[in-house]
């Protein structure tokens, strides 16, 4: 069947490309743009005619490439003085070439093409049945009927449009009695099934099984974890036992002495450093105002007054202070604090141990209880079966494919020859009448 035709400069077409469907294809359009010439082009290929108008204007050589279901390509190149054949087998790299054809058609490419015409022994002119002139009715339906009995009686194509008549028979006799086979095996194939389990609840059970079997790899994943974390325990355990024996040894120590409160002691010295440094400051402005007269009596004085009690305040401050840091001079320092973040760390480790004890406990409870998983059984048996549901299954379908093409064919011929005969109505050799019914159930030929 032909799946692809390319025309190139040919008559109207500079370069065409047609993808035609697995059915029936239409080529429709307005006048002159290239129906005819894509038919023409078409009988070139099949017949290599002598040359012609073949050739677009301006170019030096036409192709018509004819490509094939099974990826095979006939082109068939013409220029003004020859022509030739390529043909590319499926997979070949390079194509074979057909030259020197003396206006004939090499029998490779008729065997690809299979479009031959039918030679008559009562006519010189040979019956094209695949490809017709626009203007002329179907192949037979413009000859003598001469042409038309020789034809049916004479011509390999009657003889093989019987033939096929015949192999569509037994193949569809063969295609019954497969389907019939399929059909045993089928119901066979269905009655072992009942005998399984049913496949819902198989599938619910395989299901728990694998969660079951999740969850038991990562339980086993977890389990070097759970002994690391309770070899740390047990460290830490250790750690903790020589830390207590350390602070019971701690306990028979005398206390540290309670140290004083330093506060108010800072903050007088605080004081006294800012009084001092008050006091360098008014030092120095009356060292630079002694050299200046004295400044007019004033009446107002609140500035000198405030500073006068800030002065008289300071030397209180200053004598009290004095005063405790004689009192202070004889105490001892205090000792230095010991420093317990390390110990502070090490109960917050004790605490998240024992959390962790406890998390660890309970998790060893829940995988005691847990049951062991079941084996599974084996599923090749079932795997093989649906395997072999599913082949049946599809060559029954292949078959009934291939019977409803077989069964099409078969109706399309018979409406063809019970359509030809009802036209002639007679037979064209003997003059009797002649019916379709008749045509078929003798083999092509009847009583005289």
């Amino acid at each position: 069947m032909i799946k692809k035709v390319t025309i190139d400069n040919f008559m109207a077409h500079v370069h065409t490309e047609l993808e035609l469907g697995p059915g029936v294809t239409i080529l429709t359009g307005p006048n002159n743009t290239g129906k005819s010439a894509v038919v023409e082009a078409l009988r070139c290929v099949a017949t290599n005619p002598t040359p012609s108008h073949f050739l677009r204007h301006g170019a030096k050589e036409a192709r018509v490439a004819v490509e094939m279901d099974d990826t095979t390509k006939v082109v068939w190149v013409r220029t003004k003085r020859w022509a030739m054949y390529e043909l590319w087998l499926p997979g070949a790299d390079e194509p074979e070439e057909y030259h020197k054809l003396q206006r004939k058609v090499p029998e490779d490419i008729q065997k690809v093409l299979r479009m031959n015409q039918v030679d008559l022994e009562t006519s010189s002119r040979p019956v094209d049945i695949h490809i017709g002139n626009q203007r002329e009715p179907v192949f037979l339906l413009n000859r003598p009927d001469s042409d038309a009995a020789a034809f049916f009686a004479a011509s390999t194509e009657s003889a093989h449009l019987l033939a096929m008549q015949d192999l569509l028979k037994l193949q569809v006799r063969d295609r019954k009695r497969e389907s019939e086979a399929l059909s045993a095996d089928l119901g066979r194939i269905e009655r072992e099934l009942d005998c399984l389990e049913s496949l819902p609840s198989l599938e619910l059970k395989i299901e728990a099984a694998r969660e079951m079997e999740t969850e038991t790899i990562r339980y086993e994943r977890e389990i070097p974890a759970l002994e690391g974390v309770l070899a740390q325990g047990r460290n830490l355990a250790g750690t903790l036992k020589a830390r207590g024996m350390a602070a019971t040894v701690l306990e028979k120590a005398s206390a540290p002495p309670q140290p004083s409160e330093t506060r108010e002691l800072a903050e007088t010295l605080t004081l006294l450093d800012r009084a001092a440094r008050q006091l360098g400051t008014a030092q120095g402005a009356s060292g630079a105002l002694q050299p200046l007269e004295s400044p007019p009596r004033t009446e107002d004085a609140p500035s000198l007054a405030r500073l006068a009690d800030t002065l008289f305040s300071t030397d209180r401050t200053l004598r009290r202070v004095e005063a405790q840091a004689g009192a202070l001079a004889d105490l001892f320092a205090p000792p230095e604090p010991e420093k317990t973040a390390g110990l502070s760390g090490l109960l917050d480790e004790y605490i998240a141990l024992q959390y962790r004890g406890a998390r660890l406990g309970r998790w060893h409870g829940v995988l005691r209880g847990v049951i062991e998983p079941p084996v599974l059984e084996s599923g090749e048996g079932l795997r093989s079966l649906l395997a072999r549901m599913a082949d049946l299954t599809g060559r029954i379908r292949t078959q009934e494919t291939s019977l409803s093409g077989l069964e099409t064919d078969l109706r399309n011929i018979v409406e063809q020859l019970t359509a030809r005969i009802d036209e002639l109505g007679r037979c064209p050799t003997c003059g009797r009448d002649m019916t379709a019914a008749e045509f078929l159930d003798h083999g092509g030929c009847h009583d005289s």
